[in-house]
C-alpha cells in the first residue's frame, strides 16, 4: 500500500487535545508554480473543513472502524505564487452515533509533483477558535455532537484568522496506534443552492414560559453522555426561539423580527447566509424538515438552531454552518440588533454517484417517487449508509440491507456497501459489545446491540456477495461466531429465547410484542433465514437442516391456520402463545420463507397477505386486531415480498399509495408514513429499486456471476424506458404497454425464469 504521509505529524494545540467541543484552526502558506501539481493528504478528528485561499474546498474525514484512520487526498487548485491553506477542526471528544470518539488532532501534508513540501509538525501554525465557537453549548442530540453558537467580529483578527497572520499557539505532536487507510469513498458534492427570497416575515413574540422539551441531549437513554450541565451553558438556544411568529410582511430585520424561507423540498448540507450587521446583533438560524401550522418550526426532535452574535460591520458576514443538516424550512430570527440579509442558501453535502439509472415513464407519480428515492439515496450515502442525514447521521444495520440495493441501481458501484460491511470485520474492538455479536450502528461510539440487526447484517452480506464479486471467506469467522453466540439463547427445542440487548423488529406495536415475549417468532424467523444463508453460502448441510427445523417449529407453534402470532410467554410451567398478532410478523414469515405459498396450509394466509394486509387496511382502520405495520421496516419488507412474488401491478399501486404524498411534500422518502420522525430516511431509497424491477421484471442483477435474471411474466399497461449502468456493461429496458424489450451489453447472461 502507498505510504500516505511522508513527514506529517499528528498535532493539536497543547493541552487541548481532550477538551470537549473545542474548535481549532491550522494554517499553512506555500508558493505554487503554474506548471506543477499540488496535492493535500489529510486526516483528523473529529471533523474538519478545508479552505484554500479563503474558499471552502472540502469536509471530512470519512469514518473508519476502531483501529483505523481514513486519509483524504485532494488535488489543490492553486494560484501562482503564495497560497494559504486553512483547516478548521472541531474536536468533540464525545461519544455519539454520527462520529467516532477520538482525541482531537489533525495530520496534513502538501505535495508538489509528488514531493512533500509542507507538513504538520513543522509548517502549520495553530490558533484556538474557542472564542469564536462556544464550547459550553447544548448537545444537538445524543446521536450527534454539539449545537453551533458563534461569536464573530469582522474587525477582529481572530474572526479573520484565515486571512490574517497570527502567532501560533504551542503545538504538541502525538503518536497514534491506528493504521492509516485511504478514504476510498467518492468525494462529496458541495454544490451551492439558493433558498431564494423569504416566503414570510414578521414579528416574534417570545414565550412567557418556554418549555425545555427534552433531556435526551443531556442524558441519553440508559447511559450518561458527554455534555455540559444546563448551569454551564451560556446560550439557552432551546428556549430563546420559543414564542409566536406573527407574519406582517414587513421586511425589517431588527429586534424580534424574523424572515422565513422554504426551499420547496428537503435537502442536506451546510447552511449558508450572507448578511450585514447594521448594529451588534444576536441572530438565530432555525431550521427543520417540518413546519407547524403557525409557521414555527418543529424543535421537539432536536434543537435545530445555529446562533450567531455579530458585531456591527460594513463588511458582510459570509456564514457557513460547520456541520451538515437536513432541512426544508429555515427561519432567521433577530433577537437583538439589526441586519440586512443578502442571500440564504445551502452548500449541498451529497454523494456524487447517484445518476446511474434513468427512468422515463408515463406515470408521473412513479417518476416523482423514483426521483425522490434518488434524492434520499444521495443525501444518505457518504462514507456509509445513514439512516437520516439530520438527526443522527448514523450508519445503521438493517437500513443498509435496503440502501445497499439502492446503491446498485443509483450508483452502479458497490464501494460504499463494501466498506460499510468490512468496517465490522476490520474493527479491532467494539467497546462494550459482547464477543460474537456486532453493534447496530457502526462506525460510531455509544454502540449498542440490536441482535436482530446483526441478523440483517448476515442477510445483507449474502446479497452483497451477489452484487459485487468478493471473497466470502472474509465473513466466515463472524458468521460462525455469531451463530455460536445465538446458540446460548436457544431453548430446549432450538427456538431462540429473548436475546440480550435492544430487541427490535419495527416501529409499531409489533415491537411491544417482541419486547414482552420470551420467545419472539419474528426473531426466530430471521434466525431460520440466517441459518439458511450461512448454511448455503458455506455448504454446511447441518445448518440448512437446522434452518428447516426452526421454520417447522415456528409453523407448529405460532400458526393458527390463518396468521402467525408474535410470540410466546413462559408462565412458569410452559410457553403460552400471546394473543397479539402483528402485520409485521406476517411479512417476516413470507420474507424469511416460513410461509410457503406452494403449501396448501398457507392458502388462507396468502389470501390475507395479498388482499387484506397492507397500507389500505391501515388507512381504513380495518381488522384492528392485527397490529398495523410501519414503513420502518415492516411495510418495506412487504414491498420486497410482493416483488419476489411477481405481484408487480399490486406493488406499484401500493408504492404510489404509500410514498406518493412523501414525494410530493418533500421530494424525499420518510421513516414512517407520517411526519412524526425523519422525512429523509436512507432505507426508503429502495423504492427506486422496487419501481425499476417491477416495471421491467428484472429480478436480480448478479454482478459476481454476471447473470441478469428476468421474470418471463412482466407488467403490461405501462410505457417506460429504463437505462441501467453495470460495472462492465449496460441494461436497456423498454415497455410499450404490451411488449417488453431488454438488451444487455457486456459479459452478462440474460436468464429468464
Amino acid at each position: 500500500m502507498e505510504k500516505l504521509f511522508e513527514n506529517a505529524k499528528q498535532i493539536f494545540i497543547k493541552n487541548c487535545r481532550e477538551k470537549v467541543n473545542f474548535q481549532a484552526g491550522f494554517r499553512c502558506k506555500f508558493n505554487a508554480l503554474a506548471d506543477r501539481e499540488y496535492e493535500l493528504r489529510i486526516t483528523g478528528a473529529t471533523l474538519y473543513s478545508i479552505y484554500l485561499n479563503g474558499a471552502f474546498i472540502f469536509y471530512g474525514p470519512a469514518r473508519a472502524a476502531h483501529g483505523y484512520l481514513r486519509v483524504d487526498t485532494l488535488k489543490l487548485q492553486v494560484t501562482g505564487g503564495e497560497n494559504v491553506l486553512c483547516v478548521s477542526v472541531a474536536g468533540y471528544n464525545c461519544p455519539c452515533y454520527g462520529n467516532m470518539n477520538h482525541k482531537s488532532f489533525v495530520q496534513a501534508e502538501v505535495f508538489e509533483n509528488g514531493v512533500s513540501i509542507k507538513h504538520t509538525g513543522r509548517d502549520f501554525s495553530a490558533i484556538s477558535l474557542n472564542k469564536l465557537r462556544e464550547e459550553k453549548a447544548y448537545r444537538y442530540d445524543y446521536q450527534r455532537a454539539f449545537t453551533e453558537v458563534w461569536y464573530l467580529d469582522n474587525h477582529s483578527s481572530l474572526t479573520n484568522w484565515m486571512e490574517t497572520d497570527f502567532e501560533s499557539e504551542p503545538i504538541c505532536s502525538y503518536q497514534y496506534d491506528e493504521k492509516l487507510i485511504p478514504r476510498v469513498f467518492a468525494k462529496p458534492e458541495f454544490q451551492m443552492v439558493s433558498f431564494g427570497g423569504p416566503v414570510a416575515s414578521g414579528f416574534f413574540e417570545p414565550a412567557e414560559n418556554p418549555v425545555f422539551y427534552s433531556s435526551d441531549h443531556l442524558v441519553g437513554k440508559n447511559y450518561t453522555i458527554v455534555c455540559y450541565a444546563p448551569s454551564e451553558i451560556r446560550n439557552p438556544v432551546l428556549t430563546d426561539v420559543q414564542g409566536r411568529y406573527i407574519a406582517d410582511n414587513s421586511h425589517r430585520m431588527d429586534e424580534n423580527r424574523y424572515a422565513s424561507y422554504d426551499y420547496g423540498k428537503v435537502n442536506t448540507g451546510f447552511i449558508c447566509a450572507s448578511m450585514t450587521a447594521e448594529k451588534d446583533s444576536e441572530i438565530y438560524i432555525i431550521f427543520s424538515e417540518k413546519q407547524q401550522e403557525d409557521g414555527s418550526l418543529e424543535m421537539k426532535d432536536v434543537p435545530s438552531i445555529i446562533k450567531y452574535e455579530l458585531k456591527a460591520s460594513d463588511k458582510a458576514y459570509d456564514l457557513q454552518a460547520f456541520e451538515a443538516y437536513s432541512l426544508r424550512y429555515l427561519i432567521i430570527l433577530v433577537k437583538r440588533g439589526s441586519i440586512k440579509i443578502h442571500n440564504v442558501g445551502l452548500r449541498e453535502y451529497s454523494y456524487p454517484y447517484s445518476y446511474n439509472t434513468t427512468l422515463e415513464v408515463e406515470d408521473k407519480m412513479l417518476l416523482k417517487i423514483f426521483d425522490s428515492a434518488r434524492e434520499t439515496f444521495r443525501q444518505n450515502t457518504m462514507d456509509g449508509f445513514m439512516d437520516c442525514p439530520g438527526r443522527e447521521r448514523g450508519l445503521w444495520l438493517c437500513d443498509s440491507y435496503f440502501t445497499g440495493q439502492a446503491e446498485q441501481i443509483f450508483a452502479g458501484k458497490g464501494v460504499v456497501e463494501e466498506q460499510f460491511l468490512k468496517n465490522f470485520m476490520m474493527a479491532k474492538e467494539f467497546p462494550g459489545i459482547p464477543v460474537g455479536v456486532i453493534p447496530h450502528n457502526y462506525p460510531s461510539e455509544n454502540c449498542g446491540v440490536i441482535p436482530q440487526w446483526a441478523m440483517w447484517y448476515v442477510l445483507e452480506m449474502n446479497e452483497y456477495l451477489k452484487r459485487r464479486r468478493d471473497d466470502k471467506e472474509i465473513f466466515r469467522e463472524f458468521c460462525y461466531d455469531f451463530l455460536k453466540y445465538l446458540q446460548n439463547y436457544e431453548r430446549y427445542d432450538g427456538l431462540l429465547k429473548k436475546l440480550d440487548g435492544w430487541n427490535f423488529i419495527e416501529w409499531s406495536d409489533a415491537n411491544k410484542y417482541v419486547e414482552i415475549a420470551d420467545v419472539s417468532y419474528p426473531t426466530n424467523m430471521l434466525y431460520a433465514r440466517v441459518l439458511e444463508v450461512v448454511g448455503t453460502l458455506y455448504n454446511d448441510a447441518p445448518l440448512c437442516k437446522k434452518a428447516k427445523m426452526i421454520k417447522d417449529l415456528i409453523v407448529a407453534h405460532a400458526f393458527d391456520g390463518t396468521l402467525f402470532c408474535d410470540g410466546a410467554i413462559w408462565n412458569g410451567t410452559e410457553y403460552v402463545n400471546m394473543t397479539e398478532v402483528s402485520e409485521a410478523c406476517q411479512y417476516y414469515a413470507v420474507f424469511c420463507g416460513v410461509a410457503d405459498e406452494q403449501d396448501k396450509r398457507f392458502s388462507r394466509f396468502f389470501d390475507y397477505f395479498y388482499h387484506i394486509l397492507g397500507y389500505e387496511r391501515k388507512k381504513k382502520q380495518e381488522y384492528p386486531e392485527i397490529a398495523y405495520s410501519n414503513l420502518f421496516i415492516g411495510m418495506t419488507v412487504r414491498f420486497e415480498c410482493l416483488l419476489k412474488k411477481g405481484r408487480y401491478e399490486q406493488l406499484l399501486d401500493e408504492i404510489k399509495a404509500y410514498y406518493g404524498h412523501m414525494a410530493e411534500q418533500t421530494n424525499t422518502l420518510w421513516e414512517h408514513d407520517s411526519t412524526i420522525a425523519s422525512l429523509n430516511h436512507g432505507l426508503s431509497s429502495v423504492a427506486g429499486v422496487l419501481i425499476i424491477k417491477a416495471l421491467t421484471g428484472i429480478i436480480d442483477i448478479n454482478e459476481a456471476e454476471q447473470i441478469i435474471t428476468v421474470d418471463k411474466q412482466f407488467l403490461k399497461k405501462v410505457r417506460y424506458k429504463i437505462s441501467i449502468g453495470l460495472n462492465q456493461g449496460h441494461i436497456s429496458a423498454e415497455g410499450d404497454g404490451s411488449e417488453r424489450s431488454i438488451v444487455v451489453s457486456g459479459p452478462y447472461t440474460l436468464r429468464y425464469t
